[in-house]
């Protein structure tokens, strides 16, 4: 009868999580039409991509080969893995100060776009902290008149998205080269505006993501509980 019992609340506990997930990945699409709305809604002055930073670019691989390049390294060094949130506040690589000077890798400040236009094309993070990237991930360091926060919900836009889409280059590697991405039309309202819009949206941003933390973490007390009651 027991084991009965635990077959069953276990299947409940999948179902209750298959239903997070979905009511979780619901409230991201809302957000997303609502950062989509935004931008294609108000007639916001335009310029191309490339006026709206002082610094981009692909960054580089040292040879993995030579491992004075690795050994003991201080310079975070991004990969793909690194963009699976809005900030980059920890990393799992670095590279050695000799490895930078060998490659094509630079330094990208804090508070920069990094974003992968190579092979998994889209993915986007802020570093909170000066990283170097491979190839495939541009640094994108924005001109001071340009929020960050705002820049970031505009290359996750359906507008932006697509705009890319168009210009991918299919190869060994499909990329989006930073020379075509150059030419895309930005939205650039004045600076009290973008503020504005960066903080509605990444207020809304950081309740969902609180809303998601607080139910993984009670699903998983629940799943705790049910798994103690029957030893």
């Amino acid at each position: 009868m027991f084991d009965k019992h635990i077959v069953v609340s276990n299947k409940s506990f999948r179902a209750n999580r298959y239903l997070l997930i979905a009511d979780l990945q619901h409230k991201q699409s809302l957000i997303k039409g609502f950062v989509d709305s935004i931008f294609t809604a108000n007639k916001f002055p335009k310029v191309p991509f490339k006026e709206i930073y002082v610094r981009a670019g692909e960054g580089g691989t040292p040879a993995t080969s030579n491992p004075e390049y690795y050994d003991n390294g201080t310079i975070p060094f991004i990969k793909i893995d690194d963009l699976q949130n809005k900030y980059i506040k920890t990393n799992k690589d670095c590279i050695t100060e000799l490895g930078l000077q060998k490659s094509s890798a630079w330094i990208v400040p804090a508070n920069s776009i990094i974003y992968s236009n190579g092979a998994t094309i889209g993915a986007i993070s802020i570093n909170l902290f000066p990283v170097c990237t491979k190839q495939g991930i541009l640094g994108v360091v924005p001109k001071a008149d340009i929020n960050v926060e705002f820049l970031y919900y505009f290359m996750t836009s359906t507008a932006f998205t697509k705009a890319v889409e168009r210009i991918v280059t299919e190869g060994t590697m499909r990329t989006a080269y930073l020379k075509d991405i150059n030419h895309i039309p930005c939205p650039v309202p004045y600076p009290v505006k973008q503020d504005e819009i960066a903080k509605m949206l990444s207020t809304l941003s950081e309740k969902l993501e609180n809303e998601v933390i607080f139910q993984m973490k009670l699903q998983k007390q629940k799943e705790f509980l049910l798994s103690q009651m029957f030893i």
